[in-house]
């Protein structure tokens, strides 16, 4: 009896096993369509067509993903022509035509109305198109197979350089570019890469080579701020050890041995409250007052140091004393933890209040300005708070309550919770979850909740 029932789930799973194998199949495709179409609707052209074409090579008549395919290289296309990159364009147009012909190999019924719309409307677009793009004689230098494949590495590259994993990021770059040489984004990040490693001769080549392809004032001005930093950097010496790369002017009181005990200590405290340590090393470059404006230009007089993936301290102005430069070294060294747990999602306010939270370690921040605020009824909402950009800030007294009360909340809700919640809560913002659903998340309560008791608490103490 055992037997006969151990032979029919045998046949049995024999003849429902290309059912599962088929069923597993088409929720692959259809996962990867639903990929394709959101890297579309965001823009990512060649990202979403790579995947596309994935679909394709195993279900080449798969109508959704012909559909889809169609209006991504037909809205790609008008886009490279009104940027004047015609030889791509024209790759995509031919890409256009070969889509076209496996759709009118298919019956129409498959084709959804609005579908068999784009497709005529697309069809007499690209005649007009070749009309002024292609001649009979014409050839594409482009291998889009090849541009396509060079662009999901970039894609692959941008996850791995978000994660902080450098090496992985500089290695896919390079066979994207390999692949396409098209792309300013990926010499630009390349160029990110060897600037956060010091290394600003390569940076410098890799930036070049993306404004040349897109002239962007943005790009230019990295560019230009690179080229003020390597001139700083002839009178510099290098210092490094695990954690830190520490660039320092040549004979200067604090040596780099000194700086490098500093940054230990920082790094040991900072990380046991995060219980997280970053797995690359930290670019720490000290200048006098004078090198900090010469290479950043004008900033706001209240500015003590910066994080801008390179913790960058004007310590040498003065006298400084070992607890300032203890406590700029915490603060902006927080900013590195941040950044690697929430990527670029941390909302600038709770960003500073962490950042002070660690600085106020070493030396208490002063809350006088806080109290005043409180007592006279001037305290910024939290929600105004969540919105504001302390760079753009104009009035110091201004800029001084958005730290403080960054801070004050930033305490009060450890205070109140653990430092475990903060650190699920960046991670869930850099996971792309909207800040105040990942704070109910990691906190388990709601951020408005949250806020109207700190600043009931906050007005009570003080008044």
């Amino acid at each position: 009896m055992k037997s006969s029932r151990f032979f029919l789930g045998l046949i049995l799973t024999f003849l429902f096993f290309p059912f599962i194998l088929f069923s597993t199949q088409d929720e692959e495709l259809s996962a990867l369509i639903e990929k394709g179409n959101l890297l579309i609707t965001q823009k990512a052209y060649p990202a979403g067509i790579a995947v596309l074409d994935t679909v394709l090579t195993k279900n080449p008549k798969n109508p959704k993903a012909l559909s889809l395919l169609l209006r991504a290289c037909d809205e790609y296309s008008q886009k490279l022509i009104e940027q004047n990159r015609f030889p791509q364009a024209q790759a995509y147009l031919q890409k256009m035509e070969q889509v076209l012909a496996r759709m009118d190999s298919i019956p129409t019924r498959e084709f959804s109305s609005q579908d068999l719309k784009a497709k005529s409307r697309i069809k007499r677009e690209v005649v007009s198109a070749k009309g002024f793009l292609l001649s009979p004689s014409a050839t594409v230098g482009t291998d889009i197979v090849l541009l396509n494949q060079g662009r999901e590495l970039y894609n692959q590259a941008v996850s791995h350089f978000e994660k902080r994993q450098y090496d992985l990021a500089e290695s896919l770059l390079k066979e994207s570019i390999a692949l396409d040489q098209s792309n300013p984004y990926a010499f630009e990040l390349l160029g990110e890469i060897a600037n956060l490693n010091q290394k600003l001769t390569e940076a410098e080549a890799y930036y070049k080579k993306a404004f040349a392809l897109n002239p962007d004032p943005r790009l230019r001005e990295k560019y230009e701020k690179l080229l003020r930093e390597k001139n700083i950097e002839k009178s510099q010496q290098h210092y490094s050890d695990e954690h830190f790369i520490i660039r320092y002017k040549r004979n200067e009181s604090i040596e780099g041995s000194k700086i490098r005990e500093l940054l230990r200590e920082a790094y040991r405290s900072i990380s046991q409250d995060f219980g997280h340590y970053p797995r690359y090393q930290i670019p720490v470059v000290l200048y006098d007052r004078k090198e900090y404006e010469e290479l950043m230009g004008s900033v706001p007089h209240w500015s003590g140091a910066l994080y801008d993936g390179k913790i960058r301290l004007p310590v040498y102005e003065g006298v400084i004393t070992d607890l300032d430069l203890r406590k700029l070294i915490y603060h902006e060294l927080t900013h590195a933890f941040i950044l690697d747990l929430a990527k670029l999602k941390c909302p600038v306010w709770l960003n500073e209040g962490l950042a002070q939270y660690e600085e106020n370690k070493i030396k208490p921040i002063d809350l006088r300005s806080l109290a005043n605020a409180a007592q006279s009824g001037r305290l910024i909402a939290l929600q105004d708070l969540m919105h504001q950009d302390p760079a753009k800030i104009t009035s110091q007294d201004d800029a001084v309550l958005f730290y403080l009360e960054a801070f004050s909340f930033v305490s009060y809700v450890i205070g109140k919770s653990r430092f475990y919640n903060m650190k699920q809560c960046l991670l869930e913002l850099g996971n792309a979850k909207p800040f105040e659903e990942a704070f109910e998340k990691s906190f388990g309560r709601s951020f408005k909740d949250f806020s109207s008791e700190w600043r009931k608490d906050l007005e009570g103490r003080y008044r």
